[in-house]
């Protein structure tokens, strides 16, 4: 497995659309810099380097002539397709869900097909590490692990993300997944067009409305399974919280095989009598599991794993 972190520079900040530079950085597991280079992009369109606010007065080090003379984003599009959404990189970026943003905008305006990839957020990582309640920009982060960069550089930003990354695995003696199961972080993702951002699940729980939406989401998608058996029949289950929140794959082939197996979901632990555990329990799980316990002992839920379900 290799690490791929990329960034983005937009030549008019009120423009998402407006792309002029892609930096892409490949690392192996070591963190040992295999590639590096600067994908330079002509935005066809005026040049706005305020950002999106007045007077913010952002150097992007751009060279007009250069870009004049670069290619045009679809000219790219294959290259920069093959390269985020190859399964032999883990894909990570500063902010990320601000460069995905782009690349959406930009595809839409170019007609092209949505970059469908998944990815992490160094900016997130870093945040939860150092247990501080504001994310850190790169220059800033630069200073603490003393590294020097060439900010708003989309190449020289693209290291400093892969760095931190370094950073935070060598300072913590975790793996980079580790510190994505420590944090129980929920990987980033990006397919036609939908973006889901990278966050900590621990975070996001506290938000009453974020779980419903995930609650009305997995039953609408209950909705669209058939049944194939009865091996369930007459079982409601209820599934631990970090799992029903994940919007990942394999809670949705859980839903599947429960439902297809003649099962209910219920977001609801009264309405239960299967308890679905979760691999990589939170709080909130840890929390519940008490009340699990005394149903257990009563006689009125039994429990099952993920795996247990899914190879039924």
């Amino acid at each position: 497995m290799k690490y791929l972190a990329f960034d983005i520079e937009a030549a008019n900040g009120y423009k998402l659309s407006s792309i002029c530079s892609i930096g892409i950085v490949i690392a192996d597991e070591q963190f040992n810099i295999l590639s590096r280079q600067n994908v330079w992009i002509n935005p066809k369109t005026k040049y706005n380097l305020n950002g999106t606010r007045k007077n913010v007065g952002i150097d992007l080090h751009l060279d007009k002539k250069l870009l004049d003379s670069s290619p045009y984003f679809s000219q790219v599009y294959d290259k920069i397709k093959a390269l985020l959404t190859d399964p032999n990189y883990v894909v990570v970026g500063h902010a990320v869900d601000a460069d995905v943003r782009m690349l959406n905008a930009t595809c839409k305006r170019y007609n092209l097909p949505s970059l469908d990839f998944n990815f992490i957020c160094s900016q997130l990582l870093y945040k939860l590490y150092k247990g501080e309640k504001e994310v850190k920009a790169l220059s800033k982060i630069a200073n603490v692990i003393g590294v020097t960069f060439l900010e708003h550089n989309s190449e020289e930003d693209a290291l400093m993300s892969m760095l931190t990354l370094k950073y935070l695995v060598q300072d913590s003696g975790l793996t980079v997944q580790q510190l994505i199961e420590k944090y129980h972080v929920r990987i980033g993702s990006n397919v036609n067009f939908e973006l889901v951002r990278p966050v900590s699940l621990d975070g996001q729980l506290s938000k009453k409305h974020l779980t419903q939406i995930a609650v009305d989401k997995i039953k609408e998608y209950a909705k669209t399974v058939k049944k194939t058996s009865n091996i369930y029949k007459d079982k409601v289950f209820c599934l631990a919280r970090s799992l029903e929140v994940s919007d990942e794959p394999q809670l949705y082939q859980v839903v599947h095989a429960i439902v297809a197996g003649g099962g209910r979901y219920s977001s609801k632990l009264v309405k239960c009598n299967v308890y679905v555990k979760s691999n990589n329990p939170i709080d909130q799980d840890v929390m519940r599991e008490k009340r699990v316990d005394e149903l257990v002992s009563q006689g009125l839920v039994t429990v099952m794993s993920v795996e247990q379900i899914l190879n039924k």
